[in-house]
């Protein structure tokens, strides 16, 4: 479902950064995180924020992100090389700021 950006609660965290993007991470004020995809649709380009999932913790936010990352674009058939070498792309470029629990 396509949510308004201005939709979530003021009170939530907002963890995003260039290496996540477009998806970033919201803490909720009762602790619960929710991870959001940046989407632009219609003839307006009009931004949206897709609800991707809700993870348990923090680690399992950063592991679906990197799972989305990899599932997603323009090229969806791979070698077995071709993929395994871009799921250590996208986790190398995470894990440096933080392991990701497998």
């Amino acid at each position: 479902m396509l949510r308004r950006p201005d939709s979530i609660p003021t009170g939530d965290t907002i963890i995003k950064d260039p290496v996540l993007e477009p998806f970033f991470i919201a803490k909720s004020q009762s602790g619960g995180y929710t991870v959001y995809e940046r989407v632009t649709k219609g003839e307006n380009n009009t931004e949206y924020i897709k609800t991707i999932c809700y993870p348990g913790n923090f680690n399992y936010a950063l592991k679906s992100i990197a799972n989305e990352k990899l599932n997603s674009g323009e090229n969806n058939v791979y070698s077995l090389k071709e993929y395994v070498t871009r799921w250590e792309s996208i986790q190398k470029e995470m894990l440096s700021f933080t392991s990701i629990d497998s």
